[in-house]
């Protein structure tokens, strides 16, 4: 038998290891470099594919605030047009009063002038007895031509007043015209908001659908990149760490922050997909829309009781006062209005998010998927939590946005208002301090406190209540 050194023994086995691995297959590529730079890349692609997921998910939440802008366009609008029909009456009224008044003058004149004459000149002068009856006569004479100049001012003043009043008619006329058609032209546009929301949802499910596979494709292939690196090759802990369940909001636990663990690459996301509300609107769209204004219609009054209310225990509450205290809460009452706004708002904590939900009053079912779901939207639970103090404020984050005093970001305090996208239109908190906010967040999830998310915030805070 031919007998093998050691050597040649070790090199033939160093051989075979090698051809092993090489026509095994997937182990040549089992492990991707396995290097710093490799793993960076794989860690960018993973980051790529949330941030446009996270893109997605603000423009799911503009698509929903720009259906809420609609509908508030359109309650301005018939609010518009009960204004402008009262202008109408009262200028009607004011036309019958100015020919009543027209028509006395004109009996006052025509009694005036059959008394003048009947009783003719007077010749006083020629039968005067002596001076003094002829500066009585003279005196009575003045009296007379004033009294009948009076009488013909009068008149003048009663047509002219009626020409006045009846331009006025007809301007208030006009405008209640235009009203009523910014109205009808406002509702068409509503339900063209609506149908067209059932049309983006639908497409941007789809790229959820196809994002989300794309993060979890750039996800397996950071995991076994991870685990090939890790100390006894393809046993590391690392797989999908970062998705773990325990980075979800429980919402079950609605006040309850998302964990975050600084070692975490990209410990900034939220692993969920985007959830894509549903818009399909059963019957007619314009009913859908009587019913949310109609669930709306007594927001104004509740906030002005409330509004009255909080005055009234102030103290400060004036006999004719509406109750809006929008700009009107005096500084040394602030801090007091800002942590009753605060503690209204947490006291729906675990209600349900429900696209258009919330007013005034409380939380209210909503449109599309929130018709059956008695809730709030991100501006419903605010403009809920302000109304406690009287501060009226559009069912619209970007018209929300538009009110109040803006801060920038870097200076906001408890009790501001936080907004995100161009203009405030994607979503709204309050702020409640200590890096923790206040929000309703999105569909399947529950009124919570969060760590406030600076992607995506606007360069400035609001500020409603100054103190």
């Amino acid at each position: 038998m031919r007998r093998f050194r050691r050597g040649s023994l070790s090199r033939l086995a160093a051989s075979l290891c090698v051809l092993m691995v090489l026509c095994t297959p997937g182990l040549a590529t089992a492990d991707p470099g396995a290097g710093p730079d490799s793993l960076a890349a794989l860690i960018a692609d993973v980051a790529k594919a949330n941030q446009r997921l996270q893109d997605l998910s603000a423009a799911i939440r503009a698509e929903q605030e720009s259906v809420n802008k609609a509908l508030v366009d359109v309650e301005t609008a018939r609010d518009n047009v009960a204004a402008a029909q009262h202008d109408v009456e009262v200028s009607q009224q004011g036309v019958k009063d100015a020919n009543a008044a027209i028509t006395a003058a004109q009996q006052r004149f025509d009694r005036f002038a059959a008394a003048t004459y009947v009783n003719g000149p007077s010749d006083v002068y020629l039968t005067a007895a002596n001076p003094d009856d002829i500066i009585a006569t003279a005196t009575a004479g003045k009296a007379l031509s004033v009294s009948s100049q009076r009488v013909m001012e009068n008149l003048q003043r009663a047509r002219t007043e009626q020409v006045n009043k009846e331009s006025a008619a007809r301007l208030a006329k006009q405008k209640a015209d235009k009203a009523a058609a910014e109205a009808q032209a406002s509702q068409d546009a509503a339900v063209a908001a609506l149908t067209n929301a059932h049309r983006t949802f639908a497409e941007q499910q789809q790229e959820v659908n196809r994002l989300g596979a794309e993060r979890d494709a750039a996800l397996a292939r950071l995991d076994a990149a991870r685990s090939w690196s890790a100390p006894g090759g393809g046993t590391g802990t690392g797989p999908r760490a970062a998705s773990s369940p325990g980075d979800r909001w429980d919402p079950g636990a609605p006040s309850a922050p998302r964990a975050h663990n600084p070692g975490q690459w990209d410990g900034e996301w939220d692993p969920t997909l985007p959830a894509v509300p549903s818009a399909n609107v059963p019957g007619d769209p314009i009913a859908v829309i009587n019913t949310i204004l109609g669930i709306s219609a007594t927001s104004s009054q509740v906030t002005a009781n409330m509004g009255k209310k909080f005055l009234q225990q102030m103290g400060i509450l004036k006999p004719d006062d509406t109750g809006i205290t929008n700009g009107r809460i005096p500084r040394v009452y602030g801090r007091q209005a800002s942590e009753y706004v605060i503690r209204r708002g947490l006291s729906q904590l675990g209600v349900p998010y429900s696209w258009g939900g919330g007013n005034a009053a409380g939380p209210s079912r909503g449109i599309g998927s929130g018709s059956d779901t008695v809730g709030f939207d991100c501006s419903g639970l605010v403009l809920y939590s302000f109304a406690g103090v009287g501060i009226k404020l559009p069912h619209y984050s970007g018209s929300q946005y538009n009110l109040g005093r803006k801060i920038p970001s870097s200076q906001m305090r408890r009790g501001d208002v936080i907004f995100y996208g161009p203009g405030g239109s994607q979503h709204v908190t309050i702020y409640l301090g200590d890096g923790q906010m206040l929000e309703a967040p999105d569909v399947g999830l529950k009124v919570r406190v969060a760590p406030v998310r600076t992607s995506g915030m606007t360069p400035y805070v609001v500020r409603y209540i100054e103190y």
